[in-house]
Order: C-alpha cells, then structure tokens, then sequence
C-alpha cells in the first residue's frame, strides 16, 4: 500500500518545503498512523477484525485527500498564499488540528497497550526523524534549546532541498518518483545530522524508547 502522504499530492509537499510546514506534515509522514495500514504492525498489535475494518477508512486515499482540502480551503487561503512565509504560518495551527483529530480518531480505536506500541514501532520505523515533530519525545530525552536551535536549522536546510525539487517537478525536470527517491536520500542525510546533534545517553534512551524488536516484513511503503 502506497504511502497515505503521497496521496495527499504537491500541495502537502508544498506546505512542507519549509521550517513550519515540516512541523505540520512532519507529524502525519512520519506518524504511527501511517503505519496502522501495515499488515505487519497489525498482527504486532493484535489488531481485531472490528478494529481492522473501523481502521481501514483511514487509508482510504480519497479520504485523506479530501481532509486535507477541506482544511486548505477552510484556511481561506490560495496556492499562491502557501508561497509565503506568512500564509504558512497562518496554516500551521490549521494542520495541527487536522492531525490531533485524526489521532483522537485513531486512538480511540485501539487499546491503550496497542496505542503505547504502535508509537514504540513508530520510533524503530522512521528512527530520530520523529523527534523533530514530537514534543513528547523531545521532553523525555530533555532536548535542550540548544539543540531545538539546531534542528530548526536543520529543518530550514531540508526544507530548501525540498522546494529546488520541487522547482524542478513543476519545470518536468524530474518525474513524482525521481522526487521521492531524490526526498527519501534527502530524509537519510537528515537522520544522519539529528544523531550528530544528539547526546549518547539521549541517543540511548531514544533506542530504549523503541521497545521491543519489531521484525519488519516487508517494504509495504
């Protein structure tokens, strides 16, 4: 099954060609939501026939892509408005919600030992990108200002990268999955400089964090 982000299309990759929107569609690309959809991670929860077929509308492209419009157009605001710094950061609270909502959603379908789990994968699946997008995890490896100062930077720096390939999908110079292949290299080299920016005790704790080994198997998405 295709990544549910991907469905989401150029607009999301839009918002997220920066520091904010990177915070915004950071929670949904490197959510445990998406990994509900995952065969595997569903018998790792034990997931029930009900809570399967309560689950399944939420990988539903359609939908998803359709939230997401309905949240852009409540904002008001243009594609061209997404160009500016400003109009971002008037998007910002308005993905926030849509993302705390789905989580409300999602969490209420599972058990609190299921929810607590899928979380654990989470970590083992998408490894310290999370922590840029999650205070949670942020408060409980105590990550300084300091290093919050670095991530931003870090985040600015991803966010260029992802607005050049983008330049270069709307001139046709790169086809959708020559971008994704191009952002997945991109998204290797971040994991990279997070750990750099990350203590050994933080980067330990983090690894604790994973919980038990969840065996991955196969490439879904």
């Amino acid at each position: 099954m295709k990544k549910l982000i991907l469905s989401i299309g150029i607009l999301a990759v839009a918002i997220c060609a920066n520091a904010q929107g990177m915070r915004m569609m950071g929670g949904l690309q490197n959510s445990p939501l998406m990994l509900l959809q995952r065969a595997d991670v569903q018998e790792d929860l034990a997931l029930t026939d009900d809570q399967k077929d309560k689950l399944a509308p939420y990988s539903d492209q359609n939908m998803m892509r359709d939230k997401f419009m309905q949240a852009f157009q409540s904002s008001g605001m243009s594609f061209e408005d997404m160009r500016t710094e400003e109009g971002r950061k008037k998007m910002e609270p308005i993905m926030t919600k849509m993302m705390s909502d789905l989580t409300k959603e999602i969490e209420a379908i599972l058990t609190p030992t299921q929810s607590a789990r899928v979380k654990e994968i989470s970590i083992q699946f998408y490894g310290s990108k999370v922590i840029m997008s999650n205070k949670d995890i942020q408060k409980a490896l105590t990550i300084t200002e300091e290093q919050l100062t670095k991530f931003a930077a870090l985040q600015k720096a991803q966010g260029d990268a992802t607005r050049g390939l983008m330049e270069k999908m709307r001139n046709q110079e790169l086809t959708m999955d020559e971008f994704r292949e191009k952002q997945k290299k991109n998204d290797e080299v971040m994991s990279v400089e997070i750990d750099k920016v990350l203590t050994a005790a933080q980067k330990a704790k983090f690894a604790e964090m994973g919980g038990k080994k969840f065996v991955r198997k196969d490439d879904q998405f």
